[in-house]
């Protein structure tokens, strides 16, 4: 079986001419590669090797497989043209390891089948780094050859953290195969500049292939580094993230610097105003590098609201002013939701303008959310609204977090002093509480006439004008209600009594009779409810009850005075202190008791009426010294009795009232 060796590199470019080297590597010497690395999942050890030496020319050899001995032929590498310098002196290539074992160490590979050679990809890496700081244009080139096949080809791979991690170089090519002689290859990629620990590597990757491939396997020879030159000093910001921010946050600024910066180098992050202009930049940040950093910026507490900001990366060794990020900043100023707090409103007072009742500077774009967590239009009707905590939103400055705040509402029933009222008293009724005369009121007021504060209605018969003051609590206003209090002056009819008048007396004036001062003007009835003139005429004038009425002001009540009148046939007798008897005069309903000194025996009883003459009695019972006398037969009116033993010893009057 013959064991193809396959190699396969893609090469990118040419040099440009009149660049400086930076580094090369021909192979005539102690190399700085190092091989069959593990780097990119490569194997140490496997059907190839790499291998570094001057050999070219091929030869035959055997492998056993299964038991089977198969022999093999290796044909020579092609020789170098005369662009590779010493040509034909050492290079890098694969070898199978196979041919190496038969002495055949030219460029070769020996094919993955799966049956008798294993599949595998082998690793040779510079061992040094290279410098590119500063430079511009840095090109790799290097002449190589493989022909190998779809399945066996190499690659070429870039490091810039000394090899710690590598990087497949795709463009233009990415698998480097149908190249049985040698060519130069150039690739110049913007990766390369700049970098202080570059380094290159090689890869021969061999896969399984039924159909296998052809040699040589991947050769290479009189690699370069060189660059174009010292790149000027130059910044550019590429991104600022976020591109909307508010005050006091931070962004963070990416960019690019090249050239060479002096120790001590600090980048700077200036802001621009408003319309991008730099005339007066705000350093937002910095940091001290040689080479571009991040720089986190933060944006000053009080710069202005814009939506047209830029910011530039500036350095300071050497002092370069970087070119702006092409995209506008819009900056914010924060929101502010004010201060809310407690408030209280009187019920049925209109309309309030919730974003007025907030305290500080809010926003005036925000949105309210109601005590139930429903959408609120920020009018709170004071009749049909309730009572609670209100929220207000604002989320319009972009890029800010929203601020809110709680307008907490306490309703409070408004001061009522009900309807205005009018209202009577008599102050013969005395003092009383005005609070009665409130029509539909709190009774939680204070009454004044004038500026004297009133408890109870007063004495002095008068109108008064009357305030009734309720005061209301908090936000709302006092109420008033007027009350018209008329205090009556109670009638006085005076003091009546009994009076005797002799049958031959003249006409008299009963109004004189009356005593305790009456008020004048009443109106006089007789004893049978007639209305009189109130003159007396003895012997005309029907005797007994004549009653004296004053009408007073509502709600005073009418007072009366009755004036018992009697009339005397004036016989002379002698009434004081019942005589020289003792006489006493009892009336209990239609019984009259007599009562007198117990000596005086066998003593005359007569019982005459107003005009003198003899009234019918019924005498019920004697005792010594006692008579019970019926006097149901009488009439309303006054009598006389009169006590005789043939000459009158005592008389005493009584009144019969029915």
């Amino acid at each position: 079986m013959r064991i193809t060796i396959a190699l396969f590199l893609s090469l990118m470019g040419t040099a440009t001419i009149g660049q400086t080297i930076l580094y090369s590597e021909n192979f005539e010497t102690t190399p700085t590669f190092t091989l069959n690395t593990t780097d990119v999942g490569s194997s140490a050890v496997g059907a190839n090797t790499w291998l570094i030496n001057n050999t070219y020319a091929g030869g035959n050899g055997d492998v056993d497989c299964s038991g089977f001995t198969i022999t093999f032929t290796i044909p020579s590498t092609a020789g170098q043209p005369g662009g590779i310098q010493p040509a034909n002196g050492g290079y890098l290539h694969t070898a199978s390891t196979e041919a190496v074992a038969d002495g055949i160490t030219c460029c070769s590979f020996a094919a993955a089948d799966g049956f008798c050679t294993n599949p595998g990809n082998h690793f040779a890496r510079m061992s040094t780094d290279i410098s590119t700081v500063g430079q511009t244009d840095v090109t790799l080139s290097f002449w190589w050859l493989c022909n190998g096949g779809n399945q066996n080809y190499g690659e070429v791979y870039y490091s810039t953290n000394s090899g710690g991690s590598w990087n497949l170089i795709t463009t233009p090519i990415g698998q480097y195969r149908n190249q049985p002689t040698w060519t130069q290859q150039s690739i110049m990629l913007p990766a390369f500049d700049n970098q202080a620990t570059l380094r290159f590597g090689f890869r021969f990757v061999n896969g399984t292939s039924l159909l296998g491939g052809q040699d040589p396997g991947f050769g290479i020879d009189d690699i370069q580094v060189s660059a174009a030159g010292v790149q000027p000093n130059a910044v550019t910001t590429t991104t600022v993230s976020p591109l909307q921010v508010c005050v006091g946050s931070t962004v963070q600024v990416v960019y690019t610097a090249t050239g060479t910066w002096g120790a001590g180098n600090v980048f700077t992050a200036e802001l621009s105003d408003a319309s991008g202009s730099f005339a007066a930049p705000v350093v937002v940040g910095s940091i001290a590098a040689t080479t571009p950093t991040p720089i986190t910026a933060t944006i000053p507490v009080g710069t202005a609201a814009g939506a047209g900001y830029r910011i530039r990366v500036t350095a300071s060794t050497p002092a370069t002013t970087g070119s702006a990020n092409t995209q506008d900043i819009t900056i914010s100023s924060g929101n502010n939701a004010g201060a809310g707090g407690n408030i209280f409103i009187c019920k049925n007072t209109g309309l309030y303008t919730l974003l007025n009742e907030l305290t500080g500077t809010p926003d005036n774009c925000g949105t309210w959310t109601g005590p139930n967590g429903n959408p609120f239009n920020g009018i709170f009707n004071s009749a049909s609204d309730p009572g609670g905590c209100y929220t207000y939103t604002v989320a319009c400055s972009v890029g800010c977090p929203s601020d809110d705040t709680d307008l907490c509402i306490t309703l409070i029933d408004g001061a009522n002093a009900g309807q205005d009222a009018t209202a009577a008293v008599c102050n013969a009724d005395g003092a009383q509480s005005l609070f009665p005369f409130v029509v539909g009121g709190d009774l939680t007021g204070l009454f004044f006439d004038g500026a004297t504060p009133l408890v109870e209605t007063p004495l002095a018969a008068a109108t008064y004008d009357l305030t009734y003051v309720v005061y209301g609590q908090g936000p709302c206003p006092n109420d008033t209600a007027s009350l018209v209090l008329v205090v009556a002056d109670s009638a006085w009819a005076g003091t009546g009594g009994t009076v005797t008048l002799c049958v031959n007396d003249p006409a008299t004036a009963l109004f004189g009779l009356l005593t305790n001062a009456p008020d004048p003007g009443g109106v006089w009835t007789d004893p049978n409810n007639v209305i009189s003139s109130g003159v007396f005429l003895p012997g005309v004038s029907p005797v007994g009850l004549y009653t004296y009425s004053v009408t007073a002001m509502a709600p005073c009540p009418t007072d009366e005075a009755v004036l018992a009148v009697v009339v005397d046939p004036c016989l002379g007798l002698a009434e004081s202190e019942g005589g020289d008897i003792g006489l006493r005069v009892r009336t209990d309903g239609e019984v009259v008791t007599l009562s007198w000194a117990s000596q005086h025996a066998d003593l005359g009883i007569q019982v005459v009426d107003a005009t003198g003459r003899m009234a019918p009695v019924e005498i019920m019972a004697v005792q010594p010294g006692q008579v019970r006398l019926g006097v149901a037969s009488l009439t309303m009116g006054a009598y006389t009795v009169v006590l005789t033993d043939g000459a009158v010893r005592s008389a005493a009057r009584f009144v019969i009232a029915r």
